[in-house]
Formats: C-alpha cells, sequence, structure tokens
C-alpha cells in the first residue's frame, strides 16, 4: 500500500487551505509544476492556475471555464478540475483538510489524467480509513 502525506501548497493562502498529495515520498503535482517550470512552455498558465487556486482558497466564485466541478454522480468526496486553455489541475476536497491537489495534467491527456488522478484518490482515502 501506498504512504501517504498532505503538504500545505504555501503559494496559497486564504480560509480554505491548499495541500497537495504525496504519494510515496514525491508529488506529481510538484514534478508537473516543475516540469512547466523547466520548458516555459506554459508557465504563464501555471501561474494563472495558482491564482485560481488563491480565488478559491478566498472563498471567490469562479465561472466553470476555469473551476469546474466533475464529481461522478453519487460520489460523496468531491471532485474539482482548475483549467487554462492548455493546462488541468485535478482537487478533491475532505472536509477536515480542505482542498487537496492530487494531479496536474494537460488538455490533450485529460482522457487518461482523470483516471489516475481518481485512483491516487481512491488510495488516500482508503489509507486515511486503515488508519483511524
Amino acid at each position: 500500500m501506498s504512504k501517504f502525506v498532505l503538504r500545505k501548497i504555501e503559494a496559497i493562502s486564504g480560509v480554505q487551505e491548499f495541500f497537495e498529495l504525496i504519494v510515496n515520498g514525491s508529488g506529481q503535482f510538484s514534478a508537473y509544476c516543475m516540469e512547466i517550470e523547466q520548458t516555459k512552455q506554459y508557465y504563464s498558465e501555471l501561474l494563472t492556475i495558482f491564482a485560481l487556486m488563491d480565488l478559491v482558497a478566498k472563498l471567490k466564485m469562479l465561472p466553470q471555464t476555469k473551476f469546474k466541478d466533475i464529481t461522478p454522480n453519487k460520489e460523496l468526496v468531491k471532485e474539482y478540475e482548475f483549467k487554462s486553455k492548455h493546462l488541468r489541475v485535478y482537487v478533491f476536497h475532505i472536509e477536515k483538510a480542505g482542498k487537496i491537489v492530487a494531479y496536474g495534467g494537460y488538455k490533450n491527456t485529460q482522457k487518461k489524467d482523470i483516471p489516475k488522478f481518481r485512483a491516487f484518490k481512491k488510495d488516500y482515502l482508503k489509507s486515511i480509513q486503515n488508519d483511524k
């Protein structure tokens, strides 16, 4: 079973806290951000995603074109997608923790990214159930 840790994302501040999901010592979202920073191709879009997350942390409403509920029917834990022209960041919400950033990807890889995001979420939720 994977080992999970939540690391607070200090760049985002507000009423609602944001955490990165760290799996077995590494964070997919951190690696995603580093890849974008190195290639610089979508760096301005990454900054926009962080600004959107900051607005949500401050309880501001955003249009669905920027922040969308993607929770499947009958799923209890809410899922969200932050969107820019080319980038996607997948988040789920837990009442006791806040928003948990689990996965980052690209518009053209969404069909593969969402199942990976949901697998991280499912494994994390299972791990916190086992810790009780």
